[in-house]
């Protein structure tokens, strides 16, 4: 079926056929993730200010930055969430730590890694992607970039791309935390087999990093995705795509792909105590984006003109939907106390080293550390 996408109010032609192979491997009746081959998966990640520390003056309309409160883009946490998950449904629902020696069994193995462009204090959101499951982590920048626009990201981010699959031209290697690496063939010159992007971020919310990225890569998308499934076949993505007028479109898609995916796509996982502390010591190298794009978005004129500046909306509260088993008393039970009635507290009491000792024993029971 023939898909089109708009970029700067040009139409450009998308073909996503229905239940294909991932590249043309298909023709020698290979399956793309062949023994001991890497699925690369990259998500292009931003750092944007937390919406609650967002104030505007209403006499001036001037923006307070010093109250900024920087976190991961809640929509690029979703994409984030959703590589990992790839990576461990590839994984047959094995031990995601035992990336080393997967190759030999025979069963796909993927990597993941986040990609951002932003200054020093950008790594916080790259720690938080690689707190939730993430391998390895790059972050770009020049001193040039904070003026730059999104299609000039967007531009630095695909000369980072193509730069990388000329280092893959026929071996792919993944780096892991750990300092162990996994290896196996990829088809010559190929880039990252699905880049994952947030529709949308919560502070200028162009929503044009996605789609002008893969019109620089000529990579087939799909934007707004609410769900997104592995099939059993492990061959072929299945998608929903939110369109407007509250409808919906269901796709089945091969790779090299690129999607980006809404807040709504997942609840992202809240990293353990040791994540958290591989993620703090975890090497993140810083790239001059300059050294390796043109300067064809460089001299450009201004992409886009700001009319006006207001406050973001407030994130959604989540509220638990009732069991429908329940009775309509413990439905209304439930839904007066916004899904608390299943939460469980204990009060504790003692000297510093017993409430420790308990709170020690309680993250461990937990899983927590």
């Amino acid at each position: 079926m023939g898909v089109s996408t708009r970029w700067l109010g040009r139409e450009f032609p998308r073909v996503v056929n229905l239940k294909i192979f991932w590249h043309s491997w298909q023709r020698t009746g290979k399956q793309y993730l062949a023994e001991g081959s890497v699925l690369h998966i990259c998500v292009c990640v931003k750092q944007t200010p937390d919406s609650a520390s967002v104030y505007v003056d209403p006499i001036t309309g001037q923006v307070d930055y010093e109250r900024f409160v920087q976190v991961l883009n809640p929509a690029d946490a979703c994409a984030v969430e959703a590589a990992v998950r790839l990576k461990e449904a590839l994984y047959s629902r094995g031990d995601p730590g035992r990336m080393s020696s997967l190759p030999e069994t025979g069963r796909p193995v993927a990597t993941v890694e986040v990609l951002t462009l932003g200054p020093e204090d950008a790594e916080g959101a790259l720690r938080a992607a690689l707190a939730i499951g993430a391998d390895t982590a790059v972050r770009l920048w020049n001193s040039q970039a904070a003026e730059w626009g999104p299609f000039t990201v967007a531009a630095a981010l695909a000369a980072y791309l193509r730069r990388e699959a000329g280092r893959r031209a026929t071996t792919r290697v993944a780096p892991t935390m750990d300092g162990s690496s996994v290896s196996g063939l990829s088809p010559k010159g190929s880039g990252p087999d699905l880049i994952l992007c947030g529709d949308t971020t919560s502070d200028w919310s162009s929503g044009i990093v996605g789609p002008a990225l893969a019109q620089l890569l000529d990579l087939p998308q799909a934007t707004g995705v609410t769900q997104l499934k592995l099939r059993e076949d492990q061959r072929t993505l299945q998608v929903e795509r939110k369109l407007e007028r509250g409808y919906r479109e269901l796709l089945e898609a091969g790779l090299p792909l690129l999607i980006t995916v809404t807040g709504d796509l997942n609840e992202p996982r809240y990293p353990s105590l040791p994540a958290h502390l591989a993620a703090l010591q975890a090497k993140i190298p810083a790239l001059d984006p300059l050294s390796f794009m043109d300067d064809t978005w460089l001299h450009g004129s201004d992409e886009m003109t700001l009319l006006e500046i207001h406050a973001p909306r407030p994130r959604p509260r989540r509220i638990p939907a009732p069991d429908s088993q329940h009775s309509a008393y413990q439905r209304i039970g439930e839904i007066v106390a916004s899904g608390a009635t299943g939460r469980q507290t204990r009060l504790v009491e003692g000297t510093p080293e017993e409430l420790a000792r308990v709170l020690t024993e309680f993250l461990k029971a937990k899983g927590f550390v």
